[in-house]
């Protein structure tokens, strides 16, 4: 779909400011500048004592606040203020303030201090989903030190709906906002993989980031479009614009229900070749959200975000949770991906600093390490595993040791349930997530091993083929999801699959790039999993695929 024209050169009355789009969409209205003030100012640090006793109350108080908007949140937005309210009883960063308060600092800048370096240290974690987190540990922080500058933290009232403009935006500011009163989101920083991003994705919000700093000393109270298709921010749209804008968004209206009507349609390509269509997802509400927008099933079910309470979730606590996800998912399937975890501060009890998180243990090694929680979380899958349709895999699997040794833990669970006389499904099926090239390089082996799927997680996958951080934007150029390596590893992963007649799946980023599916595909893929927001775009592509008009290297 073409964009709206640029403003021309004559038109000095518009000002138009670029920057990069986290939420795809085209929006027009008044801008609101969120504007915290500058924190700090004025403080005055007493006793040691004093300083403790403060922190403590204002701990008190953020918990309150966060709980109250707990109770008006569902999903995700329920869950991130979960893990908010989780951070402020976290030993390691309690501990920290306490040292820097300790050692002179006042409560609010220990606070602060603390915050920067735990959402740094989260930020270079390897797992993706955690990696967000890095943006819920300095709004939690970031309330808690307002409390102590004497400004408690309210909600945005909104007289109109507008474009919300700040430096970055924290994920409660758009929660804590009636929803319908957010037309889109505007920064001059932030970043693409901060939760406040995904939070805004979710939600359907367009947003643009790294506008620049320019953009917000102008921007309050004017009118704006605001380009999430084309990474722009157009202040003071002329009439001409306007009416460009308002017929553009009646055709992408069109559009929207026009792929709604795919829902039904199954995903077969051109030449013949049917795919089935998935959804990653965290909790119930999230599966009903994806079986509303057309998802087959869900392809991966991160436990991690069901970890996130403070406490080690004990077998009911678990049976329970996968109970619900069956019950939302409706009879379809869903795959389970056991704790995805490792050198992370963010669960009481699960805490292993690494030197190298990225090459520690993670997934599957640290579930072998702590085989006390993966009995429990083994013994909930298989008894939850009566209640539907459900498939287990184990993340981080580097060859066929890791995985015998994993199912050598299910045959340990079996007989634990068979002696305490549980019913459980004694034919659940158990697969590998193919995220090094350790795996993919033995794929026909893990499949002779037992392994009844295969999932593909590009994203690491593609980072450790090509030993490049995903997270340095200054080596995109060679984190590449169609390179010739990363073809040849889903190539043989999928020929693996195909000779031992199992399904193989992407449940990577890539899965949801219109120009990247279809090459999967090609090369074997039998099932993608994505976002629910990207499943009619894939499907009306792959509907329109010959796979043989398709290039590909391997």
């Amino acid at each position: 779909m073409a964009g709206i024209a640029p403003p021309r050169g004559g038109e000095v009355s518009m000002r138009e400011y670029t920057g990069v789009t986290v939420s795809e969409g085209l929006v027009m209205g008044p801008v609101r500048r969120i504007d915290r003030g500058v924190s700090g100012l004025g403080r005055l640090i007493h006793d040691r004592s004093k300083e403790r006793a403060l922190f403590e109350a204002a701990v008190v108080l953020a918990k309150d606040e966060l709980r109250g908007l707990m109770e008006q949140a569902d999903g995700d937005e329920r869950d991130m203020l979960r893990f908010q309210l989780v951070m402020l009883d976290d030993q390691a960063l309690l501990t920290e303030i306490s040292n820097y308060i300790a050692a002179g600092a006042g409560s609010a800048a220990a606070t602060e201090r603390a915050g920067q370096i735990f959402a740094r240290r989260i930020r270079d974690l390897p797992d993706e989903y955690l990696r967000q987190r890095g943006a819920d540990v300095l709004d939690v922080c970031s309330r808690v030190v307002e409390i102590l500058d004497g400004k408690p933290r309210q909600k945005l009232e909104l007289e109109q709906p507008a474009i919300l403009a700040a430096e970055s935006i924290l994920p409660s500011d758009i929660i804590s906002i009636d929803r319908g009163m957010v037309l889109g989101i505007a920064t001059s920083k932030g970043s693409a993989q901060s939760h406040a991003a995904i939070v805004a994705r979710t939600m359907g919000i367009p947003a643009v980031i790294e506008l620049g700093e320019e953009f917000l000393k102008h921007c309050d109270g004017h009118e704006a479009v605001l380009d999430a298709l084309e990474g722009r921010l157009i202040l003071d749209p002329d009439e001409t614009l306007q009416q460009q804008v308002r017929r553009q968004r009646e055709e992408m209206a069109r559009e929207k229900a026009r792929l709604a009507g795919l829902r039904g349609t199954p995903c077969i390509t051109r030449d013949g070749v049917p795919v089935s269509l998935l959804a990653n997802c965290s909790e119930p509400g999230g599966i009903e959200q994806a079986v509303a927008e057309g998802a087959e099933g869900v392809g991966l079910l991160r436990t991690e975000f069901f970890l996130m309470k403070g406490s080690i979730p004990d077998e009911e606590e678990q049976y329970y949770f996968y109970s619900s996800c069956l019950a939302a998912a409706q009879g379809r399937l869903v795959t389970v991906r056991t704790f995805d975890v490792g050198a992370d501060k963010l669960v009481e009890g699960m805490m292993l600093p690494e030197k190298n998180p990225a090459l520690g243990l993670r997934g599957l090694r640290f579930c072998l390490e702590r085989r006390d929680l993966f009995q429990d979380q083994l013994c909930a899958l298989l008894r939850a595993a009566t209640k539907g349709p459900m498939d287990v895999m184990f993340p981080m699997v580097g060859g066929v040791m890791d995985f015998r040794m994993a199912m050598d833990e299910v045959e340990k669970a079996k007989a634990n349930l068979r002696m305490r006389g549980l019913p459980f499904d004694e034919d659940l099926k158990f697969g590998c997530m193919i995220e090094v090239p350790s795996a993919a390089l033995c794929a026909a082996e893990l499949a002779a091993a037992g392994a009844a799927f295969f999932s593909i997680g590009t994203n690491d996958l593609i980072q450790y083929t090509h030993a490049v951080d995903r997270m340095d934007a200054r080596l995109d150029m060679y984190y590449k999801a169609d390179s010739l390596a990363i073809q040849r590893m889903i190539a043989m992963t999928a020929r693996a699959a195909r000779e031992a007649g199992i399904p193989v799946c992407v449940c990577g980023r890539a899965a949801a790039d219109p120009k990247i599916a279809p090459l999967y595909v090609k090369l074997g893929v039998s099932s993608l999993s994505m976002a629910s927001q990207s499943l009619m775009d894939i499907k009306e592509v792959l509907l329109n695929t010959d796979l043989s008009e398709v290039p590909s290297l391997a």
